[in-house]
């Protein structure tokens, strides 16, 4: 009887100490599939914030570029403005002689004193302004006339060789005489104006240089 107990509890232990080992195996099985699944996890969202920053790094690639050629754009247009910008003459008749004609025949008149050639649009040489760009400009002009004269006084303006308009003053007015005007024109690049003293008219180009030719680029 002792025997057989003796060998009942025998095979109890036996059988307790495989269960244990098979808990204790369970368990380790456990813990290494959590941590194989977090790794995973881990590894998969690694990837996932690789490729959002692989992205994210195109995106400012392509947006440097865009901006760069923004960048050379405006200073293309920048230097572009500043030079279409920067267009004004003023000049006068002056000396060497005081006053010009009468002439029998149309003349042109060259403004000689420059004061302003920004651009260097206007030619002192034949008094004539070519438009270096397309564009509107603003064309002034005075004229003047002094002493006793019985000729009359003014100026007609050209553009590309077309009458424009004509300025002046008849003899019977007075001694001393002025006028003044200005016009706004359209003109393409390459387009000229230029000043003429029509047959028998007088002006005054002294050297207060009351008979000027001006103009400059308004936009």
């Amino acid at each position: 009887m002792l025997r057989s107990a003796a060998v009942s509890l025998l095979l109890l232990t036996c059988l307790l100490q495989d269960s244990v080992g098979e808990t204790e195996d369970l368990s380790s099985s456990f813990i290494q599939l959590d941590i194989t699944g977090e790794l995973k996890s881990l590894k998969d969202l690694v990837n996932q914030q690789a490729a959002v920053i692989a992205e994210l790094k195109k995106e400012n690639a392509a947006q440097s570029s865009e901006l760069s050629a923004l960048k050379n754009d405006v200073d293309k247009l920048k230097n572009e403005s500043a030079g279409r910008s920067k267009v004004a003459f003023s000049a006068g008749l002056g000396p060497p002689t005081e006053q010009r004609g009468p002439f029998s025949a149309e003349t042109n008149l060259i403004y000689s004193k420059v004061l302003t050639n920004i651009g260097r649009a206007y030619n002192p040489y034949t008094g004539v302004f070519t438009a270096p760009v397309t564009g509107v400009y603003y064309i002034r002009f005075t004229a003047s006339s002094y002493g006793s004269t019985s000729n009359n006084m003014g100026l007609n303006l050209y553009k590309n060789g077309q009458y424009l308009l004509h300025l002046g003053e008849n003899a019977g007015d007075g001694v001393a005489k002025h006028v003044s005007s200005g016009v706004t024109l359209e003109l393409a690049a390459g387009d000229v104006v230029y000043t003429r003293l029509p047959a028998n008219y007088v002006l005054w180009g002294g050297t207060d240089l009351s008979t000027t030719f001006s103009g400059f680029l308004i936009f």
